[in-house]
């Protein structure tokens, strides 16, 4: 299952009852995408431009075949490829590429609709205690890339199985289903059947959303739930429904998932033998870093009937600091950058004919930051975090990274990002902006207690190095671990920060490691709490649910909530932001405004900067075109190859 954790764009409120008929599936033919591939693009018939065309589907005679290559950095590629489980940049774009028939699409308007490939009919019911019901029938021809056909069944197992005990004993995400009506009492194993879902036929099922979580802001993407292959995850199982909602059969079991989804030769979680999506997985090896995927034939198409044209993807691992290098030799089709020094002097190469490529400029759909745990030690209190803010000049190190091509900001949030483009002005002059000020570090730590040296008597600057505070009873040290990989950014800060950290009282511990493991750490996977903070990117969603991001339950806490911040402002305020109507953006962005205050203030990170990236890429690629959030997987679908 994809679960799209995602917002949906509504033109106008949803009526109490609607009703809506497909056929069965859309031929690529028909689709108005195209029709819009007329269009002219200088970016496919010339080289050494810049693609400004807009997204559209391939054209009817465009040709299949062909490879596309993807760098990726050495020791970033993590075993998993399937999500439920810790997930990284490096892996997300071969997940999503075998993804597919989710029952609502993002469309090339940015808006989230039914897709009609996948759902005949659909129906929304408003119910009298608030809920609200979704009634849907899928086509009957869909099919897995094994030749076998996709029923409700596998669309209600994929909401189960990721809501159940079972799932989460495997270590899983077990959180599916949770705006659903009867989640909870399923979840816990209080109820055998999950109340808010019923089978209505084998094409034809419903699912009721909890009145507790409506109105909803993205309801759409919260329902927009993909199938997974029962028969192959679970052999044996069944789904019934005697009339008080779905249940398993006893066949699901523990020992049937950590079999099927955990075996390292055979689990769905290393090799995903059986999927729906626009490709499938050839090969992987995670000793060459080598992942390789290839269409899969039995695919119908996104929403618009658009098909997958390049045959096969494949995976190489090259060191950041030479992607440019392997892209101009030709070994890899496309590489971005956002730094200063490195786009003048592609274009310059692109312009004079040195180099082959065209490129898009692309506003960044991501922030680097330094991430903070804030659950333990110094990094749970904010005045630590405000403190380790005001010891980075993060204008200077910007300059220095890229050449002032990025921006630094003060709140969660991108260039790319409509919300904040929208409230940026309004913005700016109500956020702190943390600049370098070793004074105002200081107080900030000593107004929050930091005023001890390790014998427990007062701090006296000039002497005591590091300073303490008394937590429950004990001296608590200022001493702040911080994990990192290495790269150009982090080279520069660990050689600029440490020494302004003693400036104030505090030691800051760096421990360089590879991506997979500072991805351990991050997500606490077999090692205990040990890193206060992280430097990484963060990839923003178009549409992102904070309310999951900042929920503090405790099966948030980590994989949604990756701050493991507990703060009941921010809380309340996101929780706010999601019970707002659909379609209502001004209440919804008033809301943005006090949330992105909040955050400045409690600083669970510390964003660097966000600002603009250049993607330059191999002409023998065909519509392809660059543009924020889709990322080289949304290009590629798009695209075909012309040697």
């Amino acid at each position: 299952m994809k679960k799209k954790v995602v917002a949906c764009l509504l033109a106008g409120t949803m009526a109490m009852s609607l009703t809506a008929c497909g056929g069965g599936g859309v031929s690529s033919n028909s689709s108005t995408g195209k029709e819009d591939s007329k269009e002219e693009n200088s970016a496919d018939s010339e080289v050494g431009v810049e693609q400004t065309a807009t997204p559209q589907a391939p054209p009817e005679d465009a040709p299949v075949g062909g490879q596309f290559v993807v760098q990726i950095a050495p020791g970033s590629l993590s075993p998993d490829m399937m999500t439920g489980w810790s997930a990284n940049a490096s892996n997300t774009g071969f997940i999503t590429l075998m993804d597919g028939y989710g029952l609502t699409a993002l469309t090339r308007d940015r808006v989230i609709e039914w897709d009609p490939v996948v759902v005949k009919s659909h129906e929304q019911t408003e119910n009298e205690d608030g809920s609200m019901t979704f009634t849907v029938e899928i086509n009957d021809n869909l099919k897995w890339n094994d030749g076998s056909k996709i029923t409700a069944k596998d669309y209600l197992f994929a909401i189960m199985y990721r809501s159940s005990q079972q799932f989460a004993e495997c270590e899983g995400d077990a959180t599916g289903g949770v705006e659903l009506e009867g989640y909870s009492d399923f979840r816990e194993g209080k109820k055998k059947e999950f109340t808010g879902l019923k089978l209505l036929g084998d094409y034809k099922f419903s699912m009721t959303v909890a009145a507790e979580n409506l109105p909803n802001y993205y309801v759409l993407g919260n329902i927009g739930f993909g199938p997974e292959p029962m028969a192959a995850i679970a052999p044996g199982t069944d789904i019934l429904d005697d009339g008080n909602g779905c249940y398993f059969n006893d066949k699901f079991t523990t020992d049937t998932l950590r079999k099927t989804l955990l075996d390292p030769e055979t689990g769905f979680r290393y090799k995903r033998p059986v999927v729906c999506g626009p490709y499938q997985l050839k090969k992987v090896d995670i000793g060459t870093e080598t992942v390789e995927l290839e269409i899969n034939k039995e695919y119908l198409g996104t929403y618009d009937g658009t098909k997958p044209h390049i045959q096969t993807i494949i995976s190489k691992p090259v060191a950041t600091e030479t992607w440019r290098d392997e892209f101009e030799k030709g070994t890899v089709d496309f590489y971005k950058t956002n730094k200063g020094e490195t786009i003048d002097s592609t274009l310059t190469k692109v312009e004079d004919g040195s180099i082959k490529a065209n490129y898009g400029v692309v506003p960044q759909d991501q922030v680097n930051e330094f991430r903070f745990a804030c659950d333990f030690g110094p990094s749970q209190f904010p005045e630590v975090r405000r403190a380790f803010a005001y010891i980075l000049d993060r204008d200077e190190l910007n300059k220095q990274l890229t050449g002032g091509y990025s921006t630094v900001v003060d709140c969660l949030a991108t260039e790319a990002m409509e919300d904040y483009q929208e409230t940026k002005d309004e913005l700016e002059g109500s956020l702190t902006h943390y600049t370098y000020d070793i004074d105002k570090a200081k107080q900030e730590l000593i107004d929050g207690g930091w005023t001890l040296n390790e014998s427990g008597g007062e701090f006296v600057e000039g002497t005591d190095k590091i300073r303490y505070k008394e937590v429950d009873g004990e001296l608590m040290p200022l001493i702040i671990k911080w994990a990192y990989r290495e790269a150009e950014d982090t080279n520069l800060y660990n050689t600029v920060i440490p020494p302004e950290a003693e400036k104030i009282g505090m030691k800051l511990e760096g421990t360089k490691m590879d991506f997979n493991q500072m991805i351990n750490h991050l997500n606490r996977e077999g090692v205990e709490p040990t890193y206060h903070v992280f430097t990484c990117g963060v990839v923003l969603p178009e549409l992102s649910s904070w309310w999951y991001f900042f929920d503090d339950a405790p099966e948030r806490m980590g994989l949604w909530n990756y701050y493991r911040v507990s703060d009941p402002e921010l809380k309340g305020i996101t929780a706010q932001m999601k019970e707002v109507e659909p379609g209502d953006t001004e209440t919804f962005r008033k809301l943005f405004v006090d949330f992105e205050k909040e955050i400045n203030k409690e600083m669970p990170g510390v964003v660097l900067a966000t600002g603009t990236d250049y993607w330059f890429y191999n002409p023998k690629l065909k519509n392809f075109v660059p543009r924020a959030y889709d990322n080289w997987w949304g290009f590629v679908l798009d695209a075909y190859i012309e040697e």
